[in-house]
Parts: C-alpha cells; sequence; structure tokens
C-alpha cells in the first residue's frame, strides 16, 4: 500500500517505548549516534525487531543511502521511522521540532513528541497570526490609507497603549494584534510560523507564557520610557521568540541545526524590522508616532523567560542557578518600569 493513503495517527505507547529501546539497543557504544553501515545490516538482519514489512525494509534502506554515511540520532532515528511507515503527521512534527531543538535534549523531546496526540494543538500562534492579519486589512480598508510601510495607525482603536487611556490596563496585551505597516506584519507572521509554531510544538503552554510575557515587558517599557506617544504592534511578542531561539542558538551553539546560518539570518531580520520601528518613531511624516520600546521590552523577555521557562528534562547547574538569576531579573524589570511609569504622578 502506498504509504500516502497509510493513517498518520499517533504512535501507541508500546511502539513508542519500543523505539527508544530498539535505538538505544544498537548504540552499542552509548554516544547517542547509530552508525549508517551498522544500522543496515541492523534492519536487514532483524526486520522484526523493527516492525517493517518488506516494502517498508526497502524503504529505510534507500533513506539510510541517501545520508552518505552520515551517523543516525534519535531525532533522526525517529523521523526515518515514521517516514518508512507513513506517519505523514508524525514525519511533519519530527520534521518541525528538529529544526528549534539542540541535539542534547532530543531523545527526551522526541521521546515526548511520539505519544503526542495533538492535545492541545499548536493553534495560538496561528490564531494569532490570523488575527493579526484580519485586524490589519480591516484597518487598511476602515482608513483609507491603503498598504504602506508606516501605516495605518489605528489610534482610536480600543485595542493599541494610548497616553490617553492609561488606566485601561488590557491594552497592554491586546496592543500586539494591531500591526503598523505591511512589513511589521509579514515579518511578524513569518516568526510566529517559521518559529513560533515548532517551538509550540516542542514547548507547547510555555510558548503562551513565553509571548505574553513579551508583549507585557514591550508595553511596561514603552509605557515607563517613552509615554507620550502610542503602542501598538506584534513585535514585542515576535521579538521575545527570536530572542528565546536566538539564546537557545547561542547557549547550544554545536547542538543546533544550521547554527552558523539561522544565527546571523534572525539577527539581519530582526535588526531590519527594528530599523524600521525606529524610522517610524523619529522620521516617519506624521503625527501619531508609534513607540520603538515594544521590540527591546520583548527582547529582554525573551531572554529572561528562556532560562525560567526551558530548563529541560535534567537541568545543569548552570541552568538552576540561571533560572533564579533571571526570575529575579525580570522581578526587578516589572518593578521598576512601574515605578517610572507612576513617577510622574507621584511628582504632581
Amino acid at each position: 500500500m502506498d504509504d500516502k493513503w497509510r493513517e498518520a495517527a499517533p504512535v501507541n505507547d508500546i511502539e513508542a517505548s519500543s523505539w527508544i529501546r530498539i535505538f538505544r539497543a544498537f548504540d552499542t557504544d552509548h554516544d547517542g549516534l547509530i552508525q549508517c553501515e551498522e544500522m543496515q545490516k541492523t534492519i536487514r538482519d532483524s526486520t522484526y525487531s523493527f516492525g517493517f514489512d518488506h516494502y517498508e525494509l526497502q524503504k529505510m534502506s534507500l533513506y539510510l543511502e541517501m545520508r552518505e554515511g552520515k551517523p543516525v540520532d534519535f531525532a533522526d532515528f525517529c523521523y526515518l521511522m515514521s517516514k518508512c511507515k507513513g506517519y505523514r503527521l508524525r514525519e511533519y512534527l519530527f520534521k518541525a521540532a528538529l529544526t528549534v531543538t539542540p541535539r542534547n535534549q532530543r531523545i527526551h523531546v522526541f521521546s515526548e513528541l511520539q505519544r503526542y496526540k495533538c492535545v492541545p494543538p499548536p493553534l495560538f500562534l496561528i490564531f494569532v497570526s490570523i488575527v493579526q492579519l484580519a485586524f490589519y486589512l480591516y484597518y487598511v480598508v476602515d482608513s483609507s490609507e491603503g498598504v504602506w510601510l508606516s501605516g495605518p495607525i489605528p489610534t482610536l482603536s480600543p485595542l493599541i497603549v494610548s497616553p490617553f487611556h492609561l488606566s485601561e490596563l488590557w491594552r497592554m496585551f491586546t496592543y500586539c494584534i494591531i500591526n503598523v505597516g505591511i512589513f511589521h506584519v509579514i515579518f511578524n507572521i513569518i516568526i510566529q510560523l517559521a518559529i513560533g509554531v515548532p517551538l509550540e510544538l516542542v514547548h507547547t503552554w510555555r510558548i503562551y507564557v513565553l509571548y505574553l510575557m513579551g508583549v507585557l515587558f514591550g508595553s511596561l517599557l514603552s509605557l515607563a520610557l517613552d509615554p507620550t506617544v502610542f503602542l501598538c504592534g506584534g513585535a514585542s511578542g515576535s521579538f521575545a521568540i527570536i530572542a528565546s531561539h536566538l539564546t537557545t542558538i547561542v547557549t547550544n551553539f554545536r547542538e543546533m541545526e544550521s547554527a552558523t546560518v539561522r544565527l546571523p539570518l534572525l539577527i539581519v531580520f530582526g535588526a531590519l524590522d527594528y530599523a524600521l520601528a525606529v524610522y517610524q518613531r523619529f522620521f516617519a511624516p506624521r503625527i501619531d508616532k508609534v513607540s520603538m520600546y515594544g521590540h527591546i521590552g520583548g527582547l529582554v523577555a525573551g531572554i529572561l523567560f528562556t532560562f525560567i521557562l526551558f530548563r529541560g528534562s535534567k537541568p545543569s547547574r548552570f541552568y538552576t542557578v540561571s533560572f533564579w538569576v533571571c526570575l529575579v531579573l525580570s522581578g526587578f524589570y516589572i518593578a521598576i518600569c512601574i515605578a517610572l511609569i507612576a513617577a510622574p504622578n507621584m511628582l504632581h
């Protein structure tokens, strides 16, 4: 039967546990890798242990030959097993997780993904992206400004942070769904879908917290340092995602896929978005200015909450110390921002 008609159901617990047992049985030197030649010989001699039929055996042999001798770690093993058995959903999940998970954490992550039943599904950032695009298109039509880099800015919206409505605290979160300019919309959606969704798949609810803390840190910093202008845009949440992923890459540089490409690409891409925010704040030919400090607040939140939320299954002393340091720094950040926001009223 052609694999495109095979059921893409979650791997059951028995099969999931057998995959890790099979992998460890043939990882004879316990270095987390199986040589391709060794694996090809093993699956030919022990087809039943792998649960392969003749067709699946041929596919696995072909995929191993295509690797040209590159060793197989557990993540590769899960991906190849899913591909050969026609578990299409599983295959896509593993492929997405490969892009954001360091090699030294993959056994734990991929063991959990084998049992993943899409409950909850990774829809949070997809939903946020759809809402952002819908609001942008609505205000483009409503304002009659058209599609351009510095607008529209819906200053009367009840969702954005406004210097005239500081008592409406919900705006400190809802401003993230109102974007200014087509580049910001495209930038935020790309980051949320290309990096955020794989991270959400691996870390589930922690990504919700990371994104929302980026949004909160962005609004607090903007109100503290630039309280006379508006704040809107999803860049604070997107920059929290970027900063978190960059922190993971830097602290696990040799363990990440394509780290030498990802690191400069994300820095340049983020710098372009921030440069446009600076232009819109100081140089754009319009009176209704938008703060650029949301980006910085999101960046700070992304770095701090990476160490608070993503400690791994066996956290080292470094991550334990980093957890408490970043937790204290987050408290200081919030306290200092609140003090700066309240200071003008206290002086008056």
